[in-house]
C-alpha cells in the first residue's frame, strides 16, 4: 500500500486526529472528499494502510486511545487486521457495544501463506479462528477479508479449504479479487522465489474469470457469502455481503460499480441509480461515463455479460 500511498509511516498524531474528525463534522461547506466523508460520518476504515494491531502498538496504546474517541461520537468502524491476538486480549471491553466490524486477514493459502508471505510474524491462521469465535461470543461482528487470490500462485483447492475451515467455525463470509499488479509488489515475490509470469499469464481477464465462476460455486455450495468480487467478470452474481469494507455495514462510497451492478439488476434505471447513490464523494460525470459504458479507460457496467 506504501507503494500507492507514499512512504511516509509514522505514528498518529492523536490530537491532529482528534481536531480533524471534530472541525469536519462542524464543516457545512466540504470541498474535499475526505472532509465530506468525515462530515456525513462515513464508515471509518483502519488497517488497510499498517495494521493497527502490530507489536508496536502494545506500547503505546494509539489505537485503543482511537477506539475510545470513536466510541463516544457512535462512529461506524471497521478494523482490518491480521494480528488479532491483541485485539482480543486488550480492547474487548471498548469494542463490545461499540459500532465496529472486525475484519480479519485470511488469504487463501492458509498456512502456506502465513509462512511465505507474513514470514510466521503475525498471529497465526488458526489463532485467529479462535479469537474470531471469541469476539463473535462477545456479541463482536467479524468477516473475512480472503484477498487477494493469486491466479497462478493460490488454486481453487486451496481456496476451498480455506472455506471448509471458516465453515466448520461458524463464520459465513468471505471476500475474493484477484491480484493487483504493478511493479512494487512484482519485485517483492520475485525476491522470495514466486513464479511471476505464471501470475502474470493467469491473471488476466480470460484466464481469471473462469477461476472466479469456481470461486463462487465454491462459495455457494458451503453457504459461504462472498464479498465484493470483480464486478465485470463475476457475471450477474452479486455479493450478499460487503466484505471488502465490512460485514452488513453501510457502504462508505455508495457511488460505485459494485453498488450499482445490484441495483441494475433489481431493475432500476441508471439515472435513477446515480441520482440515489452519489452523495457529494466523487465526480458525477465520471460516474456517468462509467454507468454507460461511455469510458474507454474502465470497464463499464455494459462489459457486464448477463
Amino acid at each position: 500500500m506504501n507503494y500507492v500511498w507514499g512512504q511516509d509511516l509514522k505514528p498518529i498524531d492523536l490530537v491532529l486526529f482528534k481536531k480533524t474528525i471534530l472541525n469536519g463534522l462542524k464543516n457545512k461547506n466540504p470541498r474535499s472528499f475526505i472532509s465530506a466523508a468525515i462530515h456525513q460520518k462515513k464508515t471509518l476504515r483502519i488497517g488497510n494502510k499498517a495494521d493497527p494491531y502490530q507489536n508496536v502498538e502494545k506500547d503505546y496504546c494509539l489505537m485503543r486511545n482511537v477506539l475510545r474517541f470513536l466510541k463516544r461520537l457512535n462512529w461506524e468502524v471497521v478494523i482490518q487486521t491480521r494480528f488479532t491476538g491483541l485485539l482480543v486480549e486488550r480492547d474487548v471491553d471498548i469494542l463490545s457495544g461499540m459500532n465496529c466490524i472486525v475484519l480479519v486477514e485470511m488469504s487463501p493459502g492458509y498456512d502456506e501463506d502465513w509462512k511465505v508471505f507474513e514470514r510466521k510474524r503475525t498471529t497465526k491462521p488458526s489463532k485467529r479462528i479462535e479469537d474470531m469465535k471469541y469476539l463473535m461470543k462477545n456479541n463482536i461482528q467479524v468477516g473475512v477479508n480472503g484477498e487477494p487470490f493469486i491466479p497462478g500462485y493460490h488454486t481453487v483447492k486451496d481456496f476451498e479449504n480455506t472455506i471448509k475451515i471458516l465453515k466448520s467455525n461458524g463464520l459465513k463470509s468471505y471476500s475474493t479479487y484477484n491480484f493487483h499488479w504493478n511493479d512494487y509488489i512484482v519485485k517483492r515475490l520475485y525476491k522470495i522465489g514466486i513464479d511471476i509470469e505464471k501470475i502474470w499469464y493467469y491473471n488476466r481477464d480470460e484466464k481469471w474469470k473462469p477461476i472466479l465462476s469456481r470461486l463462487i460455486e465454491i462459495s455457494k455450495k458451503y453457504g459461504i457469502d462472498l464479498g465484493c468480487p470483480d464486478f465485470v467478470n463475476s457475471g450477474n452474481y452479486c455479493s450478499n455481503a460487503n466484505t471488502c469494507c465490512g460485514i452488513d455495514v453501510q457502504n462508505p462510497c455508495t457511488f460505485n460499480a459494485i453498488t450499482w451492478k445490484s441495483m441494475l439488476k433489481e431493475g432500476k434505471s441508471p439515472k435513477n441509480i446515480l441520482k440515489e447513490t452519489f452523495d457529494g464523494v466523487g465526480d458525477w460525470n465520471t460516474g456517468f461515463e462509467i454507468m454507460f459504458g461511455k469510458s474507454k479507460k474502465l470497464f463499464t457496467m455494459r462489459d457486464i455479460k448477463w
